[in-house]
């Protein structure tokens, strides 16, 4: 869901290293700083899952799977399927019915594959599972996203900070292909997130303030921390969680 959120392997499974089988989750950063000692009063908050990412193999879902349990009662598990259908797209060339199909089959897997690992936190936290395409059926997200389209086109500086990520990377795996495919792969990698603010901007509007995530969000936390004061008030309001997977 961030910028290493967009990578996509086939559909098995990833496994761990052989020397790091454990892990334990650490703050990295809270946006705005300003809640950095007070977003645990909050008692519910929402984990996105980036699918097919190797911050989601089984020991380290169970690190932010505990920590998560040791701080909110309730959390919403937002698996990021319709959404990934653009990463699909823009590094492996699948057509967008075909992409679409495959993303949400991933997003059942990782479901069925790691499920286990919420049920052992159950009796602490209500953990709960919630598709992003369930959401972009609601007219709610249409809404919101509509809101951020607008700002994309007409504010410089945001349209800047979320062409950044695309940047990023794409110029990691940019050998061989030409310019157009290059402006293609940004557009689509701004799509991915314009699509996926407009998500997270639902669950704070139907009451998940916190959001957790194993990695950085930079556009995201800017607005948090006030930034783009155009961007819309639930994501302004959202607080933003990063936690670093530290290996043991």
């Amino acid at each position: 869901m961030s910028l290493d959120a967009q990578g996509i392997a086939a559909p098995a499974r990833r496994t761990e290293p052989t020397r790091r089988t454990r892990y334990k989750a650490e703050i990295a950063s809270v946006s705005p700083e300003s809640s950095r000692n007070t977003f645990e009063r909050h008692d519910t908050c929402f984990l996105g899952v980036s699918l097919e990412n190797s911050n989601f193999t089984t020991a380290k879902l169970t690190s932010m799977v505990k920590w998560i349990s040791r701080r909110f009662s309730k959390c919403t598990v937002l698996i990021g399927d319709s959404i990934h259908r653009l990463t699909l797209e823009s590094t492996q060339g699948m057509a967008p019915d075909r992409a679409r199909e495959q993303a949400l089959a991933l997003g059942r897997s990782f479901v069925e594959a790691e499920g286990k690992v919420f049920d052992e936190y159950r009796e602490i936290t209500d953990f709960t599972f919630l598709n992003c395409s369930d959401v972009q059926d609601g007219e709610e997200y249409g809404q919101f996203h509509n809101k951020l389209l607008a700002f994309f086109d007409e504010n410089e500086e945001f349209r800047s900070s979320v062409e950044s990520f695309g940047h990023a990377y794409h110029r990691k795996r940019a050998e061989g292909i030409g310019a157009s495919e290059w402006e293609k792969r940004i557009r689509m990698s701004s799509d991915y997130f314009l699509e996926e603010f407009a998500v997270f901007a639902c669950l704070k509007e139907q009451g998940l303030p916190v959001m957790v995530y194993p990695g950085s969000f930079s556009t995201l936390s800017e607005i948090a921390k006030g930034r783009h004061p155009g961007a819309p008030e639930e994501l302004r309001d959202l607080v933003v969680v990063s936690l670093h997977l530290k290996g043991r």
